[in-house]
């Protein structure tokens, strides 16, 4: 009973978090809100209808049949999906969404904690602590994605504790943990991966080489299988394909912590003092701590480097320095230093506990973050009321109270028919000039959307319009490689397609009908099916683990 406590503080304060949303009514519409809100609400539909299409858009993203879910966190896609259909409403969603967010940033640093051999008080509040982050709030208050992926990192450390504290490396643990992050956010995924390198090299130094290196190859093997559906879908879609990857950041040094992505030190405002607090007590005490936690710090202050404009990013990605264009925001590298700090301060007050009063810091500390954050929530929602809705690269199709009062429908599609945003997001180019791919999309997709009704079925998309006229006319859905076009009933083979893929094709006089539908090859039906078996494979052996886990926690 009384080691249900900490769990259960874990969760209350998951249930504070979200009482502000209760109370007031409100919501929070950041920046990718729509982007992703679209992503989910075409799982879910696809779930609710039975009707299921891995790649091509059917029901979100205007029904365009643009590839999204396919190249994006795909598996987790269809569980966000799950949480939309749960939820009933995008408001309900907004609360039953961060309400998991939290409890699993909160439960996943606990568990890493106590694998850590951190006891369960300190365990809690650092835990505790760790979900006033900016890191977690970061999908709360602006529906930022890469919270799914940090959040779930903790857990995703376990294997660097095997290898520093129980000198064994973990192969299972290594390629669950790596493939569960690349199917939710692939970024997260690299930066785990970075994480590993440190800890893996002192493993290596200390272990038999050439035993470790076959386990490491062992580890690299069971992850491809574990994402091999991931891989197969990204290869398919570059084979032939031009797309448009997420946009270039050719300023990355504005958004360094220590200028314009300053804000990530604000949350919680006692994270700074508390990283200066916890470095100083390392100067002083540097001697009677691990290797393995002073490991934890040094990781953690590359990390942190990596988040300012001391690393020359505008430099770098002007240059077309290779992956750097993928970082986008040097803010991201905060996210990992977060954990890692949180991390090593927890390990280093368990190994300093002979001054029992830092229990009491540490629960004000806590205390003073999550008033904070509440505060933090209640101030984004407060927007709310005076909203304007009025986003870049957004068209609204009703005023602003119609607009948000179909956030609380149970009709999920009102409220992506009034707002709808010009992301281009891997759209294909078929045009070498660099033209505006918001403004085009915005023009011949949302707004050229009115007068053709839509439908879904057999994992098709079917056009229907009526014309007055014979001629040609502009249809607003998204041609790739491996789609294919019937139109009135008889395949088409040439197609006139725009610069990102819309096609035009001759209408008769009186009802026209195109059919659209994504050839999948069979390698890709291969994959998904080695990727489930290898992931059952993967669960029972965890279930095991879990059982010889109990030990550790005592």
């Amino acid at each position: 009973m009384k080691r249900a406590i900490y769990p259960g503080i874990i969760v209350l304060v998951a249930i504070l978090f979200i009482m502000p949303h209760f109370i007031s009514q409100n919501m929070v519409l950041g920046a990718d809100a729509l982007f992703h809100y679209n992503r989910f609400y075409e799982t879910a539909m696809q779930i609710k209808h039975h009707n299921f299409s891995p790649f091509i858009s059917l029901y979100g993203f205007q029904q365009s049949a643009r590839v999204v879910n396919a190249v994006y966190g795909p598996v987790f896609a269809y569980f966000q999906g799950l949480l939309v259909l749960a939820a009933g409403t995008w408001f309900r969603y907004q609360i039953l969404s961060n309400f998991i967010l939290y409890l699993v940033s909160g439960f996943s640093m606990y568990g890493l904690l106590r694998y850590g051999k951190v006891k369960r008080p300190l365990a809690t509040l650092t835990a505790i602590i760790f979900m006033t982050t900016y890191t977690v709030l970061y999908w709360t208050i602006n529906q930022g994605f890469t919270s799914w992926g940090t959040s779930l990192m903790p857990l995703c450390l376990l294997p660097i504790v095997d290898m520093s504290m129980r000198h064994r490396f973990p192969v299972v643990k290594v390629a669950l943990s790596v493939a569960v992050l690349t199917q939710i956010h692939m970024l997260s995924a690299i930066m785990l991966g970075w994480i590993y390198i440190p800890f893996f090299i002192s493993y290596l130094i200390k272990s038999d080489i050439k035993k470790t290196l076959w386990q490491l190859v062992k580890a690299i093997g069971l992850y491809v299988l574990l994402t091999v559906n991931v891989w197969a879908s990204l290869l398919m879609m570059n084979l032939g394909n031009h797309l448009q990857f997420p946009f270039v950041n050719y300023h990355m040094s504005d958004k360094a912590i220590n200028l314009k992505g300053s804000y990530w030190l604000d949350y919680p405002q006692i994270l700074v003092p508390l990283v200066i607090v916890m470095l100083l007590i390392f100067i002083v005490t540097h001697k009677k701590i691990q290797g393995f936690t002073k490991q934890l710090l040094g990781t953690s202050l590359f990390f942190l480097l990596l988040s300012t404009s001391l690393i020359p990013w505008t430099f770098l990605v002007q240059h077309h320095v290779p992956f750097v264009s993928l970082i986008q925001f040097p803010f991201r590298f905060f996210e990992p230093f977060t954990m890692l700090f949180l991390f090593f301060a927890a390990s280093m007050l368990e190994q300093l506990m002979f001054k029992r009063w830092w229990h009491g810091v540490m629960a004000v500390i806590c205390l003073l973050s999550v008033l904070g954050s509440i505060s933090t929530i209640n101030l984004r929602l407060a927007r709310w009321d005076n909203i304007s809705l009025n986003k870049p690269h957004t068209y609204r199709m009703k005023n602003v109270e119609e607009t948000k009062k179909d956030f609380y429908s149970k009709d999920l599609q009102l409220a992506l028919e009034d707002m709808q945003k010009s992301s281009p997001d891997y759209l294909p180019t078929y045009d070498s000039d660099q033209k505006n791919s918001y403004q085009l999309y915005g023009e011949q997709i949302i707004l050229n959307d009115k007068n053709f009704e839509k439908t879904a079925k057999n994992g098709e998309l079917t056009v229907t319009w009526e014309s007055k006229t014979a001629g040609m006319a502009r249809l607003p859905v998204i041609v790739y490689r491996r789609t294919q076009l019937s139109q009135n009933g008889q395949p088409l083979k040439y197609t006139d397609l725009s610069e990102i893929g819309s096609p035009t094709v001759t209408e008769k006089v009186g009802k026209n009908q195109l059919t659209v539908k994504y050839l999948v090859p069979w390698y890709i039906y291969l994959s998904f099916a080695v990727s489930v078996v290898s992931w059952f494979g993967c669960l029972i052996f965890s279930l095991r683990e879990v059982r010889r886990f109990q030990k550790f926690r005592k």
